[in-house]
């Protein structure tokens, strides 16, 4: 039976201009809500919250709940890898932040053809087999990012894999340019445990057009969105966890119910999120999840906040502004912080489009938001 697991990546914040400033209170109550309610899988990274996620789990759940009763998702930072000496001490910082002495499941973060000389020259995955041998990671797997063809090639490589964790929900299941019925396939194929992130596509499956809304709104009035996306990416074999973030305690207690009584979709409904994810996507203009990776420090030599740029542009889209509207002031404000730069201040290094998950040509996206936004300044 598949279940839900509560992903540390999109904590809720103090300030929401400071990925650092978690707000620890709503923390607990989140995670006390998941423990009380037999949801025990927890994940998180290195760059999660530029290194804050880890320890916020650590106060949270670690300090105040008996080892045994939790599993821990982590992961080895491939990006931030440059030699050998540099795998062991990312796996015991990450072990130290969190106050355990073994990880549940650890994973190569990000094993795509931006990380692939990396782990290759270095030979990540003889790393984390050896740590599997030592039983300091129980499971052992990677994140994937990137083409079938390669996903294939990893796992005929690699068969002590145990899982993989995949993007898996219904905005990108027909896609063309993700193809994430192919990734499936192949993991079941080589019959892994597979793992799901980005169920709701960084909340873009929760906040959808009124049309899309109303649609599924007909067919059942109580369900929310969140419930549905939630619900695709549960239905399919071979997933055991879903792992999704939460901004607040209500949406916690949300997910939570949507798993303990787990009703897979059945056909027609399948065909509702079809006819549903195409008046999405038709209405995005940048497919961005605000995973922020491409904001980490030393990616960008302007600091330009991408992400919260794109979400803005996004926006302004939606709403179809001409010279002025709301997100016009944002992006105003953020862009005249000295600590940040302008979308115009892009020296298209494309430094940011090789750790894009999504595979954005964010330099050419920038563009866009420039010509949006700073030419009616």
């Amino acid at each position: 039976m598949v279940e839900y697991g509560l992903g540390l990546m999109r904590l809720p914040l103090l300030d929401e201009n400071d990925q650092t400033s978690i707000d620890i209170g709503e923390v607990q109550k989140m995670v006390d809500e998941c423990m009380e309610n037999g949801v025990n899988f927890f994940d998180t990274a290195v760059p999660y919250h530029l290194g804050k996620s880890e320890e916020a789990l650590k106060k949270t759940l670690v300090d105040k709940y008996p080892r045994d009763s939790f599993l821990i998702s982590d992961k080895l930072p491939l990006f931030n890898i440059q030699k050998e000496e540099d795998m062991e001490y990312y796996f015991n910082t990450s072990l130290e932040k969190l106050g355990i002495d073994y990880f549940d499941y650890y994973m190569l973060h990000n094993v795509s053809n931006w990380t692939k000389t990396i782990y290759r020259n270095i030979d990540c995955f003889s790393f984390i087999k050896q740590k599997k041998q030592e039983g300091l990671a129980k499971k052992i797997g990677i994140s994937f990012h990137d083409k079938p063809k390669l996903l294939r090639k990893t796992l005929e490589e690699n068969p002590e894999l145990d899982f993989v964790l995949l993007q898996i929900n219904y905005l990108d299941w027909d896609s063309q340019s993700f193809k994430v019925n192919e990734l499936y396939d192949i993991a079941v194929e080589y019959g892994l445990e597979i793992l799901v992130m980005e169920p709701l596509k960084g909340g873009t499956i929760i906040n959808i057009p009124d049309e899309a809304e109303q649609l599924l709104k007909n067919y059942n009035p109580e369900d929310s969105t969140a419930k549905w996306g939630l619900r695709f990416s549960g239905s399919l074999d071979n997933v055991t966890y879903v792992l999704s973030g939460a901004k607040n305690h209500d949406q916690t207690r949300e997910n939570i119910e949507t798993f303990r009584d787990f009703k897979p979709l059945n056909l027609n409904e399948v065909e509702l999120l079809r006819k549903t994810a195409k008046i999405i996507n038709d209405s995005i203009a940048i497919q961005c999840t605000e995973c922020r990776y491409c904001m980490e420090d030393g990616i960008c030599p302007h600091n330009i906040p991408i992400s919260e740029y794109f979400t803005l542009y996004n926006d302004a889209k939606r709403v179809g502004f001409k010279d002025f509207s709301t997100q016009q002031v944002m992006y105003r404000t953020i862009g005249l912080n000295p600590d940040y730069g302008l979308a115009s201040d892009c020296e298209e290094c494309g430094e940011c489009s090789k750790i894009c998950p999504q595979k954005l040509k964010i330099p050419k996206l920038l563009k866009q938001v420039y010509e949006e936004f700073e030419t009616t300044m």
